[in-house]
């Protein structure tokens, strides 16, 4: 349990350290989130969690930090079009690390597709 939750930091800080502008500000909250192909997940993680790792397929992570500066529960929806305005709604499950709560959707692109996130 420890090595899986250090790789799952170690993936995290990684995508902070890259994407580490990521968020937006509400009021005393920041909503950080990322988008990332799946295949970056190691065989282990994507297993422990159920998600399936691939080429064209990728993940939304959004984390609402509040005042105690840890993920904490929200209400989290979102979707996303593609360049012919074809709308695909997200569905995001919860993810409770130790008490940090994030939010992981699972959505499938075409090779180099642009999408738009809402």
């Amino acid at each position: 349990m420890k090595r899986t939750r250090f790789a799952i930091v170690v993936l995290v800080l990684a995508m902070a350290v890259a994407h580490a502008d990521q968020f937006e500000r509400f009021g005393d909250w920041q909503v950080h989130y990322i988008a990332f192909n799946a295949s970056m997940l190691s065989a282990e993680i994507a297993e422990r969690y159920g998600l399936v790792r691939g080429r064209n397929k990728g993940l939304v992570n959004i984390t609402a930090v509040g005042p105690t500066n840890r993920g904490q529960k929200a209400t989290v929806k979102g979707s996303f079009r593609n360049l012919l305005d074809q709308r695909t709604r997200l569905d995001f499950r919860e993810i409770d690390d130790a008490g940090t709560i994030y939010y992981l959707a699972a959505f499938d692109f075409a090779n180099a597709e642009n999408l738009r996130f809402e």
